[in-house]
């Protein structure tokens, strides 16, 4: 079944190659599962690397992009499909929409705010989409150890991880995307305990 994946993830082009293969990957693996790609439509980083390698593969791919960002001609040329719009709000909102699946590949403060916007989202009951977070190498234990100190002081149920799924690997991602499906959660189920 054709899915709708939203990735969020750097915009850097100055990243390990190891971060740069894991997205190539995995941009390999969802062209031949027939994924549509929806993210952020910048030529920059991994962001760029899933987009040339969808394009390659003649796989469709969505873009949105803020207006400042086309102005500064970050936007991929490549893509057909790619939407300008005004702010950077607009943007989020237009790639959670419809998506089954979001995936925070490693990023920094950018795709940070956009991982945390849908996962709060996902806890209130109002993103029925899976939340999958990309921890490739550890990348974001670190991220992990502060759900798990804001549980310990009370600032988060723990079963804030029956909301997001965690993976190591491009085929735990793969496998993860292939077994996802949409459920909206109720918020009530999020109360302190």
């Amino acid at each position: 079944m054709s899915k709708r994946i939203c990735v969020y993830c750097s915009s850097s082009n100055i990243l390990e190659e190891k971060y740069v293969k894991a997205a190539r990957e995995f941009a390999e693996a969802a062209s031949l599962l027939g994924y549509t790609i929806v993210c952020g439509g910048s030529v920059m980083g991994l962001m760029g690397v899933i987009i040339d390698t969808m394009i390659e593969k003649g796989s469709p791919v969505e873009g949105f992009i803020p207006g400042f960002m086309e102005d500064m001609e970050i936007h991929h040329k490549g893509i057909k499909q790619l939407g300008v719009v005004g702010t950077m709000s607009e943007r989020k909102e237009l790639l959670r929409q419809n998506s089954d699946v979001v995936i925070a590949f490693p990023g920094g403060l950018g795709t940070m705010e956009e991982f945390m916007e849908t996962f709060t989202l996902k806890r209130l009951g109002q993103f029925d989409g899976t939340v999958i977070l990309f921890n490739q190498d550890g990348f974001y234990d670190q991220l992990l150890s502060l759900f798990e100190h804001f549980v310990k002081n009370k600032f988060l149920n723990s079963n804030y991880r029956d909301s997001l799924v965690v993976v190591n690997s491009v085929e735990d991602l793969i496998v993860a995307v292939k077994n996802s499906k949409k459920e909206r959660l109720e918020a009530k189920h999020y109360l302190p305990e």
